[in-house]
């Protein structure tokens, strides 16, 4: 019976990822405004219909086709390698069904290239598909969570309806690229920072856990916020004595320091290999960005200069975020009102969810303030931090004026994206 429900569970999210994601051919097309960022070219589908193809989708293809090309001297993917192998994972397969499907006349019958093109690419979507699949089963672990119970069908359909039709998605979907993977990490960190603190696993699983979970950062950089999200979660489990009794704080902190050594072992070892072939590892983010790498050299800048620059930076993250800042504000309204409102009825949100939820937010704000790099995407992957808030409030309000708001706004806010001009990149 539970599989049933989970296998209907996923139809729907498919449907939904699917229907959201056709809706984005409908989008205006490029123009050539100035002001507005284009990297690709616009791939028509039909009169009125097309998508953006990212210029950075032929790197993640060629890497793809040939991931030995990880073991050059500064290839932009490497610091990445397993997207690329989950690409060629996907990628080859898909090439030969559809060589295959072209021999029995199912399937136009196009050049090597070409195949190999439609292939691979194919591959990069299936997985973006995957991915943002994936999000949305987080999306439902985190919404029975904050909803304690109280939470109905329908309210979580709005908040993965509001995940899917969101920009990130209509820029990145229909390309090959990592970006749909910015609302899996902050899902992911949530989710462990409230089930991590169930209990801390015996020495074994904790190393097998803390290793596992460090081969994500070579899939996409932020990753490596699991690790913190991890250890807030063991911070707060009880010890064996009881759900009351707390384990020494010295001991825990131990444990806590061999887990970090283990997350960071797969970085290590890829490093290694990369060194025992001659390879020198090469961050792109780091040396064509200056991803962190700004803080050492307002370190070395003359006091008022550093802070001057510091100011700067964050001055300019600030101002990324008004691109979720409308999320935001409804967040913390919607808060107040239902604190408001339930005062003296107990609590508006379960305090462990809130704490882990305060946690993560936390962390992704200080990572993506301190990354030096700001561009609009980026901003979104609070999103999904600001509809885990909006999962445990919206039991509290009243379903005969919450019901029709609450899907007003989701058809809303598809169509505010949708028919916005870009993003394009």
């Amino acid at each position: 019976m539970r599989s049933r429900r989970l296998v209907a569970l996923v139809a729907r999210l498919l449907a939904l990822i699917t229907v959201v994601g056709l809706s984005f051919w409908l989008a205006p097309a490029p123009q050539g405004a100035p002001e507005v960022e284009y990297w690709g070219h616009y791939a028509r589908v039909g009169p009125g219909l097309g998508f953006v193809v990212n210029h950075d989708s032929y790197g993640y293809l060629a890497m793809a086709q040939q991931p030995q090309r990880l073991l050059l001297p500064q290839e932009v993917r490497q610091s990445r390698p397993l997207y690329a192998l989950l690409g060629a994972a996907v990628g080859y397969p898909l090439t030969a069904a559809l060589g295959l499907a072209g021999q029995l006349g199912l399937a136009p019958r196009w050049p090597p290239d070409d195949l190999r093109f439609y292939g691979f690419y194919s591959g990069y979507v299936l997985l973006n598909a995957l991915a943002l699949l994936g999000s949305l089963l987080l999306l439902r672990i985190v919404f029975q969570c904050f909803a304690a119970g109280r939470g109905e069908g329908w309210q979580f359909y709005v908040l993965a309806w509001v995940l899917v039709a969101n920009p990130i998605t209509k820029a990145f979907f229909w390309t090959a690229h990592q970006q749909m993977l910015a609302f899996f990490v902050p899902l992911t960190c949530l989710v462990l920072a409230i089930r991590a603190r169930r209990a801390v696993p015996g020495w074994g699983r904790l190393l097998a856990v803390s290793g596992g979970l460090g081969l994500l950062p070579l899939t996409y950089g932020s990753f490596v916020l699991v690790w913190p999200a991890l250890a807030f979660g063991w911070w707060w489990a009880p010890a064996g004595g009881g759900p009351t009794a707390r384990r020494r704080w010295w001991e825990l902190a131990g444990r806590l320091a061999v887990s970090a050594a283990f997350f960071a072992l797969p970085t290590l070892l890829w490093i290694g290999i990369l060194r025992a072939h001659g390879t020198t590892y090469y961050n792109h983010e780091a040396a064509h960005y200056h991803q962190f790498v700004w803080l050492l050299d307002a370190a070395r800048l003359p006091f008022r200069e550093g802070w001057g620059l510091v100011g700067s930076k964050l001055a300019e993250y600030g101002a990324s975020l008004q691109l979720v800042g409308g999320w935001l504000l409804l967040d913390v309204v919607l808060y107040v009102a239902t604190w408001w409102q339930q005062r003296g009825r107990g609590d508006v949100l379960p305090w462990a969810a809130a704490r882990a939820l305060a946690w993560v937010f936390a962390t992704f704000g200080v990572f993506f303030a301190l990354l030096g790099y700001y561009p609009e995407r980026l901003a979104y992957t609070l999103l999904p931090l600001v509809l885990a808030l909006l999962a445990g409030l919206m039991p509290h309000w009243p379903r005969r004026y919450a019901r029709p708001v609450a899907l007003a706004g989701a058809a809303g806010w598809q169509l505010y994206v949708l028919f916005s001009y870009g993003p394009f990149s």
